[in-house]
């Protein structure tokens, strides 16, 4: 009787068991019904520890891994406001002067744009040539002279400029800032910087509208290719005045109209530079701003040592018929003359279909004029040469200009190339890889049938001049 009444006791609990124990389930409570005996709890409780483990092994698999997710829409619009603020913020620092990022974003400067930027200034004051401006009233020329480094190492200026000495004379002309000027500069300084890492001193003639520019190009490079550069500014209104007495003679002859483009005194700079560079500069290149440079700036210094006792300049070939058209009265009072002719001559014979054909000789007879894009000057020489400081004189130059019929427009470049003519014995030729001139501006102009006579040049460019804003081969 009593096993009967055991078992009906069990069949009974587990009918309460469905209904409480899922009931204490969901609501994790730990309670059972009181109308049960002691050994029924025990299984009940065994039971219910038994679903409780499958209901939480269940809950533990359904249940999702934690995403780190936005749960607001007004979180997602915050993240993505910020987001556009930083890139705002990074693209107007990209594209503003140094001067702007000093004063509105110096919080963001790392230490070492601090140093470079803050970099102390050593003023030398460059003696001139007393014999040249002892009678004369040029003001003093004093430019500023800076070290730029790309490292954060704090440097002693005034120890480190003495031993930092160059032999490496770099002179630029930048001037009137635009768009496209600034372009060719930050190409020219990048080219310059890649292919040689020397130590080099540039003197860069500006003006106070362009100087910041200057810095901000010359900073970004000095930084991205690692290198230590010497550079010195010069007001271009300074070294205008020092050579006010050359472009006053000049300009009438070799510029189209008084107040044209290249009337401008600072494309005769290269004629009187060696009244504006330091006495103790002996070799120095200017170079233009649209020079792309494809070799070691070393390789062209050491043109030097190959330059004649009496040679002042070295440039090289004009590599369009530019001069031929200027001396066509000339050419005809004199047609044998080879000035004005192409460096690689070239004749026109008939082929096997019995047509014209360009037939090139091997012959370098031909004087094309030369091409001041590149300028190679030993400025001692310059300064002590008789012959060329008679040459500058009035009487000289109209002497030249009424020999040869000449009417020039292009500034130093026409002058260098009547002295060449005139005086070879002056001017060391360059081969034209170190100034390979791209225009091909007269070749739609009447010359197309004999422009590639002109415009040949053989052998490896070492540098790319892209006049006429030609594009630069890559």
């Amino acid at each position: 009787m009593g096993t009967f009444v055991c078992v009906c006791a069990v069949k009974l609990s587990d009918l309460k068991m469905t209904k409480y124990a899922l009931y204490n389930i969901s609501r994790k409570y730990k309670t059972y019904p009181a109308n049960l005996n002691m050994e029924c709890k025990s299984q009940l409780l065994e039971e219910h520890e038994n679903v409780t483990l499958i209901v939480n092994r269940r809950s533990a698999v359904r249940q999702s891994p934690k995403r780190w997710m936005f749960r607001c829409r007004w979180q997602k619009k915050l993240a993505i406001s910020l987001a556009l603020i930083c890139i705002c913020v990074l693209i107007i620092f990209a594209y503003t002067d140094q001067l702007f990022r000093n004063k509105i974003f110096s919080v963001f400067l790392s230490s070492r744009l601090t140093q470079i930027t803050n970099v102390a200034k050593l003023q030398t004051s460059y003696p001139q040539n007393e014999q040249t401006l002892s009678t004369s009233n040029y003001p003093s020329l004093k430019p500023m002279q800076y070290l730029l480094n790309y490292s954060s190492v704090h440097l002693n200026l005034s120890s480190h400029m003495k031993t930092s000495t160059s032999d490496y004379n770099i002179f630029v002309i930048y001037t009137r800032e635009n768009y496209r000027l600034q372009m060719k500069f930050d190409l020219f300084a990048h080219s310059l910087f890649k292919h040689t890492n020397a130590q080099l001193h540039l003197h860069i003639i500006t003006d106070k509208e362009s100087e910041m520019s200057v810095l901000d190009i010359l900073q970004r490079k000095i930084r991205r290719f690692r290198r230590i550069v010497i550079y010195t500014m010069y007001d271009v209104q300074i070294c205008s005045n020092i050579i006010q007495d050359i472009t006053a003679k000049l300009s009438p002859y070799f510029s189209s109209m008084p107040n044209s483009y290249y009337s401008d005194s600072l494309f005769f700079l290269s004629l009187g530079l060696h009244r504006i560079a330091d006495i103790s500069l002996n070799r120095a290149i200017l170079f233009d701003c649209d020079i792309v440079f494809r070799s070691d700036v070393r390789l062209l210094f050491a043109e030097f040592d190959r330059f004649l006792p009496h040679q002042l300049y070295g440039l090289a070939p004009e590599l369009t018929p530019v001069y031929r058209h200027i001396l066509y009265r000339y050419r005809v009072r004199f047609p044998k003359s080879n000035f004005g002719n192409p460096y690689h001559p070239m004749q026109l014979v008939k082929n096997n279909k019995n047509k014209l054909v360009a037939n090139r000789i091997h012959e370098h007879h031909g004087y094309p004029g030369l091409n001041s894009g590149v300028v190679l000057m030993l400025l001692n020489r310059i300064r002590d040469s008789k012959t060329y400081s008679e040459v500058l004189t009035q009487y000289e130059v109209h002497r030249l200009v009424d020999k040869y019929s000449f009417k020039g427009h292009l500034g130093d470049q026409d002058f260098f190339t009547l002295l060449g003519y005139e005086y070879p014995n002056l001017i060391y030729r360059l081969d034209c890889i170190w100034n390979r001139q791209l225009c091909t501006w007269w070749k739609d102009h009447g010359y197309s049938n004999i422009f590639d006579a002109y415009f040949r040049c053989e052998g490896v460019i070492k540098m790319y001049h892209g006049n006429c804003n030609t594009r630069i081969p890559e």
